[in-house]
């Protein structure tokens, strides 16, 4: 079609431009204009591209822009479609991250569902008030601008309500709290929004369930962040993963945004947790994580109060780290490392640093650097003059015999460390031979103490976990994935191997507990 014929007064895309609100033109649809009406009817994005229109996250003063369906709304619809298609019906759970567009494409999707068919009810529930009347606004927003081709007539409209007169459909919202809200007549399209924070879960799902029968073309999506392993949401979402629901799990991992990206500094290298963590999403997604994100995902764990731990939930990578929690009976909780963290080494009256009496680095080490190998643990840990210690260093990772050799000199000049300690058991004989040939081969000196451990992980780490509750052990800053292990593993339930862990019991039995059982020294040049 010519652009003279497209922009002709009365054309198809003068039919598509929005009119005011109850306003219509009767007149008989020509072929064209029936099958353009018939797509926008069967085809949603194509819907949602040309008839709905959002709020920009952006400042942009100009015409508020389409839906145009991003990386998460169209993997939603695309799983919705095809439970659809496969079970004819809709029954979903949406774990996601934050500002995902989650709310907006289902919002979008009922709109559209509603508006194009006769007798049949959308409800929305929410969590709270304000979430309830920004969803609602949202629905009003895609109706007031939606072309008059295609938007129906309203009968009634009030602050949670729109009825479609001729078609005797409607829309509505509410927000969770009464014990009744969720209890109404039929209801074809049910949208959950932050079912996680929900007061009174189990019954307003009782009631949705009452509500929205057991039929051909009905849909249930139940949406929300996490808010930890503990809830209704939870449960649902367990369920759903273990296939002993008719509900289907549909996650959102929140490196999918392309806004959630900063510029990164100069200079700026990955920490071994951060390689680990985008080894994690490689592994889960087949998605290699750019330096852009990870600066991102650092300033929001920097800005978080509990750090990591609310980035998760916020956040997550995957359907374990949204509801990832401290085991119960490990010998540390976040609690108790966030009591004893300090944000930087101490420093006397005058702002100087504290001199260190002693540095240590200590390593753990792993059969090998195989997928199927434990992580080298290696940490750095001092005690200062006011008594303390502190643990500023977790570069534990998956290394050869030869990389973890060369990262232990390496943190050790660095540091300006006195000894190297490493277990004999499990690796000591290896911690003094690769050592010994390494510190020749570059020309350094290095005191290595290489320990044999008389009892077992829980009895040697004890001691330690008591002296952060003593406050006489700290860790500077966050170190995530040595916290992990430590608020984990578990004494006689955990049948993995804490190698971060068993690298920091080494290093603060060294410093502050008289060392290990039993020792021998060796320097090596």
């Amino acid at each position: 079609m010519s652009a003279a014929r497209q922009s002709r007064p009365g054309g198809v895309r003068a039919r598509l431009a929005p009119r005011p609100a109850g306003a219509r033109v009767a007149k008989a649809l020509s072929p064209r204009e029936k099958a353009i009406r018939q797509r926008l009817k069967d085809d949603f994005p194509h819907y949602a591209s040309r008839c709905l229109r959002i709020r920009p996250k952006e400042v942009t003063g100009g015409e508020l822009p389409h839906l145009q369906l991003n990386r998460a709304q169209a993997f939603i619809h695309e799983r919705l479609e095809a439970q659809l298609k496969r079970t004819g019906r809709v029954r979903a759970i949406v774990l996601k991250g934050r500002q995902q567009g989650c709310s907006t494409y289902v919002e979008a999707r009922f709109y559209w569902k509603v508006s194009h068919r006769k007798g049949v009810r959308a409800f929305i529930l929410t969590h709270e008030d304000p979430a309830t009347a920004n969803l609602f606004e949202m629905a009003k927003r895609y109706h007031d601008n939606c072309p008059e081709l295609v938007r129906p007539s309203i009968g009634a409209s009030n602050a949670k309500e729109l009825v479609f007169d001729r078609l005797s459909s409607g829309y509505k919202v509410g927000t969770a709290g009464s014990k009744g809200t969720g209890r109404s007549s039929t209801i074809q399209y049910f949208h959950g929004s932050e079912v996680a924070f929900w007061p009174n879960a189990s019954t307003h799902m009782r009631g949705v369930l009452e509500a929205v029968p057991n039929a051909p073309g009905t849909e249930v999506i139940l949406e929300s962040t996490s808010d930890g392993p503990q809830g209704l949401f939870h449960r649902l979402c367990k369920a759903a993963q273990e296939g002993a629901s008719e509900y289907e799990l549909i996650f959102v991992p929140w490196f999918w945004q392309p806004e959630y990206r900063l510029p990164v500094s100069e200079g700026f290298q990955r920490t071994s947790e951060e390689d680990r963590y985008a080894t994690l999403c490689r592994e889960a997604h087949g998605y290699a994580l750019e330096d852009e994100q990870l600066a991102w995902r650092r300033s929001k764990i920097a800005a978080f109060e509990k750090g990591v731990h609310d980035f998760r939930r916020e956040y997550p990578a995957t359907v374990e780290e949204a509801f990832k929690a401290a085991a119960v009976g490990a010998l540390w909780t976040q609690e108790l490392l966030d009591n004893a963290r300090v944000p930087e080494l101490p420093k006397d009256a005058e702002g100087r640093p504290l001199p260190m009496v002693r540095v240590v680095v200590a390593v753990d080490p792993a059969g090998g650097d195989g997928p199927s190998n434990d992580e080298v643990g290696l940490v750095c840990a001092g005690k200062a003059t006011n008594g303390h210690a502190y643990v500023w260093r977790d570069d534990s990772g998956k290394y050869s015999a030869e990389g973890w050799a060369t990262k232990v000199l390496a943190v050790y000049e660095k540091e300006s460390a006195d000894a190297v300690v490493g277990e004999k058991n499990f690796g000591g004989d290896m911690v003094e031979t690769t050592l010994r040939s390494k510190a020749r081969e570059a020309k350094k000196h290095v005191r290595v103490k290489v320990v044999t451990a008389s009892r077992g992980k829980a009895k040697r780490a004890e001691p330690v976990a008591a002296l952060y509750e003593r406050g006489q052990a700290h860790h500077v800053g966050r170190l995530i994935a040595l916290e992990d292990e430590q608020t984990t593993w578990v004494p006689g339930e955990s049948t993995w191997s804490p190698n971060r862990m068993d690298a920091a019991v080494w290093a603060l039995t060294e410093l502050m507990l008289g060392g290990p059982d039993t020792f021998q020294v060796g320097s090596y040049r």
